[in-house]
């Protein structure tokens, strides 16, 4: 078995001779839309957002990780998507690709 040839690091619109697809985009960026959701203890997992790229996708994510932390330590319920959850119920918030 040979290696494939090495890549010279020059950039080319469509592609490089290798069949390798440069692009500025970030990996897994291609795949597709992401939505943010929150998985709850015992109940339907709840989407709050779905957005074009896997940075937005993130970004959301965070904002909804701290006000569930916000929520929890004022000793209160966090609203997610017009609904009261309890923070300990909160099993994670993950960033899916989109159906």
């Amino acid at each position: 078995m040979t290696a494939p040839a090495a890549h010279d690091g020059a950039e080319h619109d469509a592609g490089s001779a290798d069949g390798v697809w440069l692009t500025d985009r970030e990996p897994g960026e291609l795949l597709g839309a992401r939505r943010v959701v929150v998985h709850v203890r015992d109940s339907e997992p709840i989407v709050i957002s779905e957005v074009e790229t896997r940075a937005e996708a993130v970004a959301v994510a965070e904002r909804v990780v701290e006000a569930i932390d916000r929520a929890a330590a004022r000793g209160e319920w966090a609203e997610l998507d017009d609904r009261l959850v309890r923070p300990e119920a909160i099993v994670s918030v993950d960033v899916e690709l989109a159906e």
